[in-house]
């Protein structure tokens, strides 16, 4: 009796070059954005979803608020230093070097408490093209798992199985 080679599930390939395709496309978006080398594209990314966070995700923001380029700073969020080197597992002078050069070229704020938050953008082209570029990065995303037969990111269809259950 002869051994069968190792196989590794039959979706993972399809979903392993797929999700290289999408963080290559969100790379490629990222160039029309803020300038920046790939750490602090880390760091920018961790304060804008701190920043958004409840903006987006609190029921009671009302939702004109959402419409505007300079939404009042009680809706905005922000993050400290140290958690974002705790979320991304960056050292902490690195962190704090590189959160001060985009300070100094106004791409975040901070407050007197040292909270930091980026700046108000959005009325930005280059902020609206960085957010379209992404979105169409996540469609072809989902159109590469449908070529390969696959459930696509709004999850399995009724007659399609849980890709990783």
């Amino acid at each position: 009796m002869t051994d069968s080679p190792p196989k590794v599930p039959s979706n993972m390939r399809a979903y392993a070059f797929a999700n290289v395709e999408l963080m290559l496309d969100l790379v490629y978006a990222s160039r029309v954005g803020p300038k920046l080398d790939l750490e602090s594209m880390f760091i920018y990314l961790t304060v804008s979803e701190a920043t958004m966070r409840p903006l987006m995700l609190d029921p009671s923001t009302p939702p004109e608020v959402l419409e505007l380029v300079e939404p009042p700073e009680e809706y905005r969020g922000s993050i400290r230093r140290l958690l974002v080197a705790d979320r991304i597992g960056m050292p902490r002078e690195t962190v704090r070097r590189k959160i001060q050069k985009m300070i100094e070229d106004g791409l975040l704020a901070e407050d007197d408490q040292g909270r930091i938050r980026t700046t108000r953008n959005f009325g930005d082209g280059s902020v609206q093209e960085w957010t379209r570029l992404t979105f169409s990065a996540v469609q072809r995303y989902d159109q590469r798992l449908r070529q390969f037969g696959r459930p696509g990111v709004a999850g399995p269809k009724p007659t399609e199985e849980d890709p990783f259950p």
